[in-house]
């Protein structure tokens, strides 16, 4: 099968033979899913974000196309590495927005002298990174910002987000530019100027009711004011406070503190994966996935890094996301408000730095006995075959019953492809079975 498809990473170089088809493929899916009433579930990236995604260095970009026929893509996926923190596109930082995490951060100080020192510290280098940002967003909109005075730049910057807060399509939500111009700025002025981009992370949230109730607590430490409040504080406050994330539903996530040491440095997303309605049945989707994050991976060293992450977003009702991600092992997931009316499933895994390649091998082999996708010519004993075979059909039985117990007519087609797909699954153990006895 697999051998009539080509996967090509779509460059500077070849980006005008291979755009407009993506755009195409993006505007068809769309309009697919918009038909079978799956509007929300998907938005299109667009020709000039996807020709940034291709010329960025944190992004990649791949297509399959058929092999003597290269004018159409069937598939496509975006993976992206190396975001800028609390931005649009970081989804570790859902992880860190929880009072658990707080108190997983404070135990990592022994001393609570220590804690406090490091927690006024940071709030004041942030005030700091808060008033270089705030400055540069408006020297964005304002003409002789360096005329005003820090009061009047404070009311300035409130007055931007007052008018998006006002704006029922903008909310000040996560894409607002105001907010990722802010959170962006902020970010690079931590990590290049003040170099404690790490701490900024673990202490984002803290504001200073937080950093007064930590000092209450703490009878013998210095009870010191950070500098008298005024309106670059406050200011500031409020624009954190506007950015609180609101967690529905963390059940699908047993072990949240697995995840604290995600970040933008050590985390690939598998950030957008389509394939046309007619050759849905190959698993080009899969295929196209782990030949981007193999090739992710071989750029990347992750120094300092004990492990990885991979992540995804996707809309809660779109099934057929859903089943790619688990597919790679992404099954932990958090329900989370990523934009005003866009709420998305987070789904996450962690994978130790010395077991990648283990890893790599065991999707491979998925591919090969699910897919037949075997370009490298790998072999899979018998018994790899059966045991890749027995884990998919528990994993489709419980996903049935699943769906089942949901009982909602949108979910019927597939629960049926499950009972087919776990039936064909079965066939190809007894077929096996019956050519070769296991063990043997």
């Amino acid at each position: 099968m697999y051998k009539q498809f080509k996967i090509t990473e779509v460059t500077k170089e070849n980006e005008s033979k291979y755009l407009d088809g993506i755009v195409e493929l993006e505007d068809n899916v769309y309009e697919n899913m918009i038909k079978q009433g799956k509007e929300g579930q998907l938005f299109t990236t667009g020709k000039e974000d996807i020709s940034q995604y291709v010329l960025s260095r944190n992004n990649s970009v791949f297509v399959v196309t058929r092999e003597n026929d290269e004018s159409r893509v069937l598939a496509a996926t975006y993976i992206t590495q190396g975001q800028i923190p609390f931005t649009y596109n970081d989804v570790t930082k859902y992880f860190k927005c929880s009072e658990e995490y707080m108190k997983k951060v404070r135990s990592e100080f022994s001393d609570e002298g220590e804690y406090l020192a490091t927690l006024r510290k940071i709030y004041i280098q942030k005030i700091t990174a808060f008033v270089y940002a705030r400055d540069a967003v408006l020297a964005h909109y304002f003409d002789n910002v360096d005329r005003l005075t820090a009061y009047e730049r404070n009311e300035k910057i409130m007055e931007l987000i007052d008018a998006e807060l006002q704006d029922s399509s903008n909310n000040f939500h996560e894409k607002s530019a105001i907010r990722e111009e802010l959170n962006k700025h902020m970010s690079t002025y931590m990590d290049r100027v003040l170099g404690n981009s790490k701490l900024y992370e673990k202490f984002y949230w803290v504001d200073m009711e937080f950093l007064k109730k930590a000092y209450e607590v703490a009878p013998d430490a210095e009870k010191s004011s950070v500098t008298k409040l005024n309106s670059t504080i406050e200011a500031y406050d409020k624009i954190l406070a506007l950015q609180k994330y609101n967690i529905h539903d963390k059940s699908g996530c047993k072990d949240e503190e697995k995840y604290y040491d995600a970040n933008t440095s050590n985390t690939i997303e598998l950030d957008t994966y389509i394939t046309s309605d007619e050759v849905r049945e190959f698993g080009l989707a899969r295929i196209i996935v782990f030949e981007g994050i193999k090739r992710v991976l071989a750029r990347q060293d992750f120094a300092g890094e004990d492990s990885i992450f991979l992540v995804s977003t996707l809309h809660k009702d779109n099934l057929s996301s859903k089943y790619v991600s688990e597919f790679f092992g992404l099954k932990d997931n958090l329900f989370v408000t990523r934009r005003t009316g866009r709420d998305r499933e987070v789904h996450i895994c962690k994978i130790k730095k010395d077991e990648i390649q283990q890893y790599l091998n065991e999707i491979e082999k998925k591919l090969v006995v699910l897919y037949n996708y075997n370009p490298r010519g790998i072999r899979v004993s018998d018994e790899e075959r059966k045991k890749i075979l027995e884990d998919q059909i528990a994993y489709e039985t419980q996903e049935k019953e699943r769906l089942e117990k949901l009982n909602e007519p949108k979910y019927a087609g597939f629960t049926e492809k499950k009972v087919r797909k776990i039936s064909k699954l079965s066939s190809e153990i007894k077929k096996l079975e019956n050519t070769k006895d296991i063990g043997d």
